[in-house]
């Protein structure tokens, strides 16, 4: 009943004649702002595809082309060169200096009073007495290895 009364009040009003020329402008000017919300809502949408279109820039490309070529160009000089060390000296001939000082956790290049340190620490480390007896011939086989190790840093120095 009460939809009945709305529309019966709606009609009333749509016969005035001041009513119904302020609802045709209404109307009016809602499809021109529809009509205008269309055209910008289109011109977003292709000014996007627009801007999500790859453009190549051909000097950019050049540049990374001549990067790329130099970078081959070193690869290409490191291999030459890589193939030329093996020649001049075996990576597997070992260094019996090196390998002396290694064997007591030194570096060939350890200064002298670093070499007196490590031994009189390997001394007082690996001194059979400081052992039980358990272990006395282990600590006594691993004491005279160390000393003879230091005794050939002692003589090549």
């Amino acid at each position: 009943m009460r939809s009945l009364l709305v529309l019966a009040a709606l009609g009333w009003a749509m016969s005035l004649p001041w009513v119904a020329l302020f609802s045709y402008v209404v109307l009016i000017v809602a499809a021109l702002a529809a009509a205008w919300f269309l055209s910008v809502s289109i011109e977003r949408h292709a000014a996007s595809t627009r801007l999500n279109r790859k453009v190549i820039d051909h000097n950019y490309v050049a540049a990374l082309e001549t990067m790329v070529a130099d970078a081959d160009a070193e690869v290409e000089r490191l291999r030459v060169e890589i193939e030329r060390l093996p020649a001049s000296r075996p990576v597997s001939e070992p260094d019996p200096k090196a390998d002396l000082y290694r064997q007591v956790g030194l570096s060939p290049a350890a200064p002298e009073w670093l070499v007196a340190a490590a031994r009189r620490a390997y001394r007082a480390a690996l001194h059979p007495d400081r052992h039980p007896a358990s272990a006395k011939a282990e600590a006594e086989r691993r004491f005279k290895t160390a000393e003879s190790v230091f005794d050939q840093i002692a003589a090549q120095g």
